[in-house]
């Protein structure tokens, strides 16, 4: 049985404010700074409408939490909302409805029962028209900046090898992010100077009485939806066709940890080849225009990326001011990286295997404790990368089975190679925890390759 919300949910956006209307109503403020100010001024209803539709899902994923049961043990919900929108001409079309649908169930598992309503705005949006940059810079593409070590490594790794003239957009759910990911680029700016051609844009959605992160729905999978139509919207009004996810290729498979997790209730595809098929498709279709979502790393790992950066002075350093950790997004005061969340797991690999000494300050590393292996998502980390370094054909065939669920193009002798590559820098880092014993509970997946 899945979780069904009570009532069919109305979304409405207005001069700056996403109003949620259920069981309760909702408020979310949308606020851009510098060009995303003059882009929601020159935009059409329809690129509104898209931005309006993206929050709303988000929003709605941020408020009704998963529930689990024996029953539903991914906690996937039943979800039918209507949005308001100018444009229901556009939206009401079936294979619309149908992409929106298909694609969002892709990335959080849930059904989404969508429709839409008329909606009248004050004063109209008027007719797309390119930004103005001025007659001496024009930007070469968007890329999507959230702060993290995949994000920092990849603009630098894109300035090495050349590139110029981008715009940064930073969506985040807080200020802070905001101000982080700004603060990052100006020192990147001081270390490598031709990075002034950089123009940074942010877009930031506050929810009214939130409280903290983690007392809502934390996996809030539909994130991605919401930064790439944030971004195909800039990428439209800049002119430009290409927007550039900074994702190392190993992350952006995600391949669960567990056989169950290939349910994508469990797992994250914000950045997967296939979602970013579908965001190409769909909104090239809404904007009436080409619109190209790249991962220009996929063939990387994290650590690969990180290496890259040693030749030139001080990059490795500078990416270190990237922020990685859950908590960081909790907002829990004190705590910059917890030393044993997933991602901050992830983070130290990384930079040990790019042979770059980890400098983050960590409140609690995991891999510095003797009983490391007690902790489930460790465990399973490495002993899956000990699957990998064997050659087990287990692992080969959940891999195959995730790109078939997920319908991912990329060749799968090419993903083999990857993830076989990551294995091998994860256990060259966690040496000491993989030749250990293993633990006197393992997990369930323990017990089905044994």
């Amino acid at each position: 049985m899945l979780v069904e919300l009570p009532q069919q949910l109305q979304v409405r956006y207005s001069n700056g404010y996403l109003e949620v209307e259920g069981d309760t109503t909702r408020r979310m403020s949308i606020s851009a700074q510098a060009m995303i100010q003059d882009l929601l001024a020159c935009v059409d209803d329809r690129s509104i409408d898209f931005i309006s539709i993206a929050a709303g899902a988000y929003a709605i994923d941020r408020i009704h939490r998963r529930k689990t049961s024996l029953r539903n043990e991914a906690g996937l919900r039943t979800i039918p909302v209507c949005f308001n929108v100018a444009d229901i001409d556009y939206w009401s079309q079936p294979q619309v409805i149908d992409q929106l649908a298909e694609l969002l169930h892709f990335l959080s598992g849930d059904f989404w029962l969508i429709s839409f309503a008329a909606q009248q705005r004050s004063t109209s949006a008027g007719h797309q028209e390119l930004l103005d940059f001025g007659a001496h810079w024009r930007p070469s593409r968007v890329a999507l900046y959230s702060g993290g070590l995949d994000s920092a490594a990849g603009l630098a790794c894109a300035l090495q090898d050349g590139q110029r003239e981008m715009v940064l957009l930073t969506a985040g759910h807080q200020s802070a992010i905001r101000r982080r990911a700004i603060d990052q680029v100006n020192a990147l700016k001081r270390v490598m100077p031709h990075a002034s051609s950089i123009s940074h844009a942010s877009f930031v959605l506050g929810l009214e009485r939130s409280g903290r992160i983690r007392d809502q729905e934390t996996t809030q999978r539909t994130r991605g939806f919401l930064f790439c139509v944030s971004g195909a919207v800039l990428a439209a009004a800049c002119g430009v066709e290409i927007v550039d996810i900074y994702e190392n290729g190993h992350g952006a498979i995600n391949l669960p940890l567990i056989g169950g997790g290939l349910s994508s209730g469990f797992s994250t595809r914000g950045a997967h080849p296939a979602f970013l098929s579908k965001m190409t498709r769909l909104a090239s279709d809404v904007l009436q225009r080409p619109i190209r979502f790249e991962l220009p790393f996929a063939h990387m790992t994290k650590a690969d990326m990180v290496a890259k950066l040693t030749s030139t002075p001080r990059l490795a350093d500078w990416a270190q001011q990237s922020r990685s950790c859950v908590h960081t997004s909790w907002r829990e005061l004190g705590i910059t990286h917890c030393g044993y969340c997933a991602a901050c797991i992830e983070r130290h690999q990384a930079l040990e295997g790019a042979d770059v000494v980890d400098v983050t300050s960590y409140s609690r590393p995991l891999w510095e404790q003797v009983n490391a292996l007690d902790d489930d998502y460790f465990r399973s980390y490495l002993w899956q990368a000990q699957r990998w370094a064997r050659g087990d054909l287990g692992i080969r065939e959940r891999l195959d089975d995730h790109c078939a669920l997920s319908n991912s193009a990329t060749p799968l002798e090419e993903l083999i190679l990857l993830h076989e590559h990551h294995a091998a820098e994860v256990l060259r880092v966690y040496a000491r925890h993989a030749d250990a014993p293993s633990p006197s509970h393992p997990t369930p997946e323990i017990l089905r390759a044994a």
